[in-house]
C-alpha cells in the first residue's frame, strides 16, 4: 500500500553514529578482518612508491583477475584485451551505477523492486534520471504479468520513458536470490521492450541456500543488454578501499568508463595493484567465508526467531531481512527504543521502501566478528524480555 503522505526515512550512517559497535548491525559493510595477505602486498606496494595515476579501465593485472573470476563463478568468457573494453575496474560498485547513471539514464528512468538500495535510487535521481518501483509482493516474489505491464506503461510514456531494469541479487536489504524463472522472467521483458537491465551482485558469495546465484548475462542474450555491477567491498572486507568493477557489452560499457574517468580519474592504483595479486590466488577463499557467514546468519537467526521476530528465508546469508515482534509499533519506534534503552540496532524497513508494506521490518547486517554479534544480541534479549 502506498504512503499518502511524505515517508520519514531513517538515516543508516546516522543510526550507526548513534549505536556502539558492540550493539551495531546496522550499515551494511564487513567489519571483519582483511585478508593478512592482501594488507601485506598493499603495505608494499605503497612503500615501494607504486601510487600514481592509471588508466580509467583499471590495473590490467586486476581486470585480469576479475575475467578468471567470472570465467570459473560467472560462466562469462571476456576478451580483457580488447578495445573498447569489456571489463572496468570501478570507484565501488557505487563508482559503477554513477558511470551508468550519467551514461545512459540522463532524462530517463530505471524500475527498481522494492524493498530497494537506496542508492539505486539517490545516485539515478542526482544525476538527472528518475526511479520507478514495483513492489515485491508478501514473499518477495513478483508476477510476470503484472511486471510486463508497469514496464510497458512506463516505457510508453513522454517524460522520463523506461530505459532499464535494475536488479540487485541476492538483494540489499532483504537478501533475496531471485530464481532462474524470475530472471528469465526480467530478461523477456527487457528484450521485448529494449530495455537495459543493471545487475548489481555485490553479495554472489553469499549465496547460501538451495538456489546458486545466477548472472543474468549469462542467459542467452542478455550480455548484449546487460551491465554487471560488483565490488570487492563486502566479500573482501575493504569497503573504504572503494573497489568494484562493471563489465558487459562494450558499446555501453564505454559510456561508464567515460564517466568515470570523469569523475574519478582512476580507482586507487596501489589498491587494485595489492588485490590482483590474491584475488584468484587461495581457492577456498569463497568457500570459507560462505560458510563462515551461514554460520554467524544461524546464530542470529534462530536467536532473533526465539525473541518472537519473523525472518524471510532469503537464501543468502549477509543481511537478514524480519519482522519485529508484534506489539512493538512500527520499526522505526522500535529501533529507537532499542537504540536509546539498550544501545543495539538495525535498519528500520522504510528506509528501503515507498510503501508502507516494509514499516514493521528491519534490515539486520551479521557481518561482524562473533563477539559483536553474540553482544547485540544479549541487547535484545535485554530489550525484550
Amino acid at each position: 500500500m502506498k504512503s499518502s503522505t511524505v515517508k520519514v526515512r531513517p538515516d543508516i550512517r546516522q543510526i550507526t553514529r548513534l549505536v556502539p559497535p558492540s550493539g551495531n548491525l546496522v550499515q551494511g559493510q564487513s567489519e571483519l578482518p582483511i585478508h593478512p595477505e592482501l594488507a601485506l602486498h598493499a603495505a608494499r606496494i605503497i612503500a615501494n612508491n607504486e601510487n600514481h595515476y592509471g588508466g580509467s579501465e583499471g590495473n590490467a593485472a586486476l581486470r585480469k583477475a576479475v575475467a578468471d573470476k567470472l570465467s570459473k563463478y560467472n560462466g562469462i568468457s571476456l576478451d580483457v584485451d580488447a578495445v573498447p573494453h569489456q571489463v572496468v575496474i570501478t570507484n565501488g560498485g557505487t563508482g559503477a551505477i554513477v558511470g551508468i547513471a550519467q551514461g545512459h539514464l540522463v532524462g530517463k528512468s530505471a524500475l527498481v523492486f522494492e524493498p530497494y538500495y537506496q542508492y539505486h535510487r539517490r545516485i539515478l535521481e542526482e544525476f538527472g534520471a528518475k526511479t520507478e518501483t514495483f513492489e515485491l509482493d508478501d514473499s518477495l516474489s513478483f508476477s510476470k504479468d503484472e511486471l510486463a505491464v508497469r514496464c510497458r506503461q512506463l516505457k510508453n510514456r513522454s517524460e522520463f520513458p523506461l530505459r532499464a531494469i535494475i536488479l540487485c541479487t541476492p538483494a540489499n536489504p532483504s537478501g533475496k536470490v531471485f530464481t532462474d524463472v524470475e530472471l528469465q522472467a526480467i530478461a523477456e521483458i527487457a528484450t521485448e521492450l529494449d530495455l537495459l537491465v543493471i545487475s548489481d551482485e555485490v553479495y554472489e558469495h553469499f549465496v547460501t541456500g538451495d538456489s546458486p546465484h545466477q548472472s543474468i548475462a549469462a542467459l542467452p542474450g542478455m550480455f548484449e543488454r546487460t551491465l554487471t555491477v560488483n565490488s570487492f567491498s563486502k566479500s573482501w572486507n575493504i569497503s573504504g578501499w572503494r573497489l568494484g568493477y562493471c563489465y558487459g557489452n562494450p558499446k555501453l560499457l564505454s559510456a561508464v568508463n567515460n564517466a568515470s574517468n570523469a569523475f574519478y580519474v582512476c580507482a586507487a592504483t596501489p589498491l587494485q595493484s595489492a588485490l590482483s595479486s590474491v584475488l584468484m590466488a587461495d581457492e577456498s577463499y569463497y568457500l570459507r567465508m560462505k560458510e563462515n557467514f551461514t554460520r554467524k546468519r544461524a546464530f542470529v537467526a534462530d536467536a532473533l526467531t526465539e525473541l518472537g521476530f519473523n525472518h524471510y528465508d532469503s537464501g543468502s546469508s549477509f543481511y537478514i531481512w524480519t519482522r519485529i515482534p508484534e506489539g512493538h509499533g512500527d520499526a522505526m519506534a522500535f529501533n529507537q527504543k532499542l537504540m536509546e534503552s539498550h544501545g543495539v540496532a538495525g535498519v528500520p524497513g522504510c528506509a528501503f521502501a515507498d510503501s508502507d508494506t516494509w514499516d514493521n521490518h528491519m534490515r539486520i547486517c551479521v557481518a561482524r566478528e562473533d563477539s559483536i554479534l553474540e553482544s547485540a544480541i544479549d541487547k535484545f534479549r535485554l530489550a525484550l524480555k
